[in-house]
């Protein structure tokens, strides 16, 4: 019996793993205060429901324990479906249609990457589609090494509330 669900959560919990922590978000006033109270990026990450390299991406990459003990130390992660309809809590608390806020980031194909300030700020290129897990980490390690050092040096946020800051 011990056998049979060892082997389903070998098959099953990577895929579970990366949907639990690499979470949908609705409301990025939250997201960016807590960035600003880890002082650390905002990892957006722009998928699309029928993306076939999204979904690669997810087995072969986001799914793996070291990019999330990697990547919940260095951002705030979240994900944002370019199909989710409707209107989202912008960075400053006003709600904005979901096609607006991916428009001011020129997202033009998926799955796209971003590194953002707290203030919605783009810190580094966009990372454009995904190849293989080697080059993409190598090419994220850069990109956020990059956006760690411009959070490390932005004043707080004028919109988040002051007890919210370290």
């Amino acid at each position: 019996m011990f056998y049979r669900i060892f082997i389903l959560l070998a098959l099953f919990a990577p895929n579970l793993w990366a949907a639990a922590w690499f979470s949908p978000e609705t409301d990025w006033s939250r997201a960016a205060q807590e960035a600003q109270e880890r002082a650390v990026p905002i990892l957006l990450l722009v998928t699309g429901d029928h993306c076939g390299y999204c979904k690669r991406m997810e087995q072969e990459f986001l799914s793996r324990s070291d990019i999330h003990r990697f990547l919940e130390k260095r951002a705030v992660t979240r994900e944002l479906s370019r199909e989710q309809g409707g209107k989202i809590t912008d960075f400053d608390g006003e709600r904005v249609r979901t096609r607006v806020f991916l428009a001011r980031y020129g997202i033009f194909a998926t799955p796209t990457l971003l590194l953002l300030s707290p203030l919605g700020t783009p810190l580094a290129p966009a990372l454009v589609g995904y190849d293989d897990p080697e080059s993409y980490a190598q090419r994220l390690k850069q990109r956020l090494a990059r956006a760690q050092g411009q959070v490390e040096h932005r004043t707080p946020s004028p919109h988040l509330a002051v007890g919210a800051l370290p």
